[in-house]
């Protein structure tokens, strides 16, 4: 079915098809299929080779997923943000809950999810460009989103702002056909903006407000009063699990934005001795902004050029072929521009730090503004050699790096990634010999969260045991050394295990050290 109001490329006005029609449609299918293809490479090694990250944060996501699969426990909150006392919403835990739940706990449940929303962003891109612009600047599009170094690492471990990559693209397209096609879009518009506070609260406060601007500023006879009551009303669905836990816990979040905006904290949103001015402030947002953008393209040596290069060519464009572009083109192009410019403002008057991860997704913006530059230039013989090179560099730095996952030596990430954490495990189990005995584990950031999970998981699925917390008997020090400062467990062992009786120290090839120590329980 075409989408409402909009023509679809793959049938003509007579709804007949075309001998050439058909092939070129198959033409563009097989291309994308040769496209996604690449993206699988890219984007499965982590998967394939089941080592990937698991961090604090993974941990952290895995435990609340457990409650809610395996211990029954729902949840009103997702992760907690860089505001104390504000939380992301909890369809982020949910959306992770179904594939735990089919691998038994396994965390390679919740990658196969993120490795499936990066190529859903990728089929949404190619499906969405493809129906509203046409067949080649649905592909360039496509392509660049499979090439682009953080929409791949966006598959490759958990994390809760990567289902960010999905829903900004479909903002993208959403926001063009509310604008240009039919104000009956704004029923998903609205709702998928507000979705974005499940998983990075911080950017959809942003593009909340750079839309709602934009409406009410530059195309106010677009909106109607019906419309707006309706998606408020879908909307508010969304963000019932929120609004429960408001009224459940006294307005706890609205009470903590309201502390930091009315300067009752004293730290806000900064850490440590961060804050040293505003103009440093400007020069950090900018710096972010910078780099968010750079990130969308490849940019690793030797090309670090290629991202200012696709600016340079999107500008040169727009100056000097806006009016040889197809209408639909051009309003795609600056309608995005301009939401970019209203987010940077934005930005700018932000008083406290933009972390790399409140841009997670904006990449979309730009990937689809040069996909459809691209696709212009593609057009006319005198600057089609510009796409095909932008093709050739990112087929070049596609190889390379699909050379590099699969051909050099698997990089195993010592104790960053789940192979050394659980190689740690399970030499401690094997240690064991069945025997009762205790776990104590130590990590640089003192969070065990990573830790307590794959534990949890270990003892569920393979060893039936879970060691005991507590200084008795033998009892395991499973001791995560700082890479940086490689002592400070010392200190850990000196104020928190204080005795015991020493029996073995290994280090394993990972960099865990396991020693046993025996306790006794005084009379």
């Amino acid at each position: 079915m075409p989408l409402s109001g909009v023509k679809d490329m793959r049938i003509n006005p007579h709804n007949t098809v075309s001998r050439s029609g058909i092939i070129t449609y198959l033409k563009a299918h097989a291309i994308f299929f040769l496209i996604l293809i690449i993206a699988i490479l890219l984007r499965s090694q982590e998967i394939w080779s089941g080592n990937y990250l698991f961090l604090i944060d993974q941990g952290r996501d895995m435990l609340a997923v457990k409650k809610i699969v395996f211990d029954y426990d729902l949840t009103l909150i997702g992760p907690y943000t860089s505001l104390g006392g504000v939380f992301q919403g909890p369809f982020y835990y949910y959306l992770l809950a179904f594939p735990t739940f089919l691998t038994n706990g396994d965390p390679i449940g919740a990658m196969y999810a993120m490795a499936v929303i990066s190529l859903l962003t990728i089929a949404a891109a190619y499906y969405l460009c493809g129906t509203l612009f046409g067949k080649d600047a649905a592909l360039f599009t496509s392509f660049l989103f499979v090439a682009s170094p953080e929409a791949a690492a966006a598959a490759t471990y958990i994390w809760n702002p990567h289902p960010m990559w999905l829903l900004i693209t479909l903002y993208c397209f959403l926001l063009y056909l509310a604008r240009y096609k039919n104000r009956r879009y704004h029923l998903a518009l609205w709702p998928v903006i507000f979705l974005m506070f499940h998983f990075q609260m911080a950017f959809g406060v942003f593009l909340f407000m750079a839309t709602a601007f934009y409406f009410f500023v530059f195309a106010r006879r677009h909106i109607a009063k019906r419309q707006v009551i309706r998606a408020a009303i879908i909307s508010s669905a969304v963000l019932f699990p929120q609004i429960l836990f408001e009224i459940r816990n006294d307005f706890l979040m609205t009470r903590s934005v309201f502390t930091v905006l009315s300067g009752g904290s004293d730290q806000g949103l900064f850490t440590g001795n961060e804050f040293s001015g505003y103009l440093p402030l400007i020069r950090s947002h900018a710096s972010s902004f910078l780099d968010n953008f750079r990130s969308s393209f490849p940019h690793m040596t030797p090309l670090a050029y290629f991202p200012p290069a696709i600016a340079v060519i999107s500008v040169i464009t727009l100056a000097f072929l806006k009016n040889r572009m197809e209408k639909q083109h051009r309003s795609m192009v600056y309608l995005l521009g301009l939401i970019i410019l209203v987010i940077l403002c934005i930005g700018f008057v932000y008083p406290f730090p933009i972390r790399y991860w409140f841009l997670t997704g904006f990449q979309s913006f730009y990937l689809i503004i040069a996909g459809i530059v691209l696709a212009t230039l593609w057009r006319y013989r005198t600057t089609r050699i510009i796409p095909v090179i932008t093709v050739l560099i990112c087929l070049w730095y596609a190889y390379n790096r699909i050379v590099g996952l699969y051909s050099l030596p698997e990089d195993e990430g010592g104790l960053a990634k789940i192979k050394g954490k659980l190689a740690a495990i399970d030499y401690v189990y094997a240690d064991a010999k069945e025997k009762e005995f205790g776990l104590l584990v130590f990590t640089p950031p003192v969070n065990t969260d990573a830790y307590d999970y794959l534990v949890w998981w270990r003892a569920r699925n393979k060893y039936h045991y879970t060691p005991h917390t507590e200084k008795r008997g033998m009892v395991y020090l499973l001791i995560e050394p700082d890479p940086h400062q490689p002592w400070t467990y010392n200190g850990w062992l000196e104020t928190v295990i204080v005795d015991g009786e020493i029996s073995d120290t290994a280090t394993l090839p990972g960099g865990a050290i396991i020693q046993k120590r025996y306790f006794t329980v005084d009379k």
